[in-house]
């Protein structure tokens, strides 16, 4: 499998032991760990894995978390100025998430097309291959 672009659902889903998600994606996470899946991703993702862990009553183990996503065997890519103007471009050609639409310019950067996600709208970007974490 070519190097894939981790969503901040995968840690999340993974964190709370989603339901319908949290098998699939803990076993994501195992496989970037093992070095069966090489894996990229942004401090963009962390902030919002943060934000999502805030909201869902995990204030507490926010640095843990943070420091066990650092601790992977994984690039974390910057997000800079440039990354934002892309993503405005993607935005105005796609109109999701702004949010999406900075990963899908980080993931340009990289040189990534395949993101591991949960969320649909990476569907809408025609150059991106989503895979959903349960195919995985």
């Amino acid at each position: 499998m070519a190097v894939c672009f981790i969503d901040s659902n995968v840690f999340f889903y993974a964190k709370i032991f989603d339901r319908e998600y949290g098998e699939a994606c803990a076993g994501v996470l195992g496989k970037i760990e093992k070095g069966e899946l090489e894996a990229v991703t942004s401090t963009l993702v962390v902030v919002e894995l943060t934000n999502a862990l805030r909201k869902y009553g995990l204030s507490d183990e926010v640095k843990d978390v943070v420091d066990a996503v650092f601790s992977l065997d994984m690039r974390v890519f910057e997000v800079d100025s440039i990354d934002v103007r892309t993503a405005a471009g993607i935005f105005d050609e796609f109109r999701v998430s702004p949010y999406d639409c900075v990963h899908a310019a980080v993931m340009k950067k990289a040189g990534v097309v395949d993101i591991i996600s949960a969320d649909r709208d990476f569907d809408k970007i025609e150059w991106i291959k989503r895979r959903d974490p349960k195919f995985i």
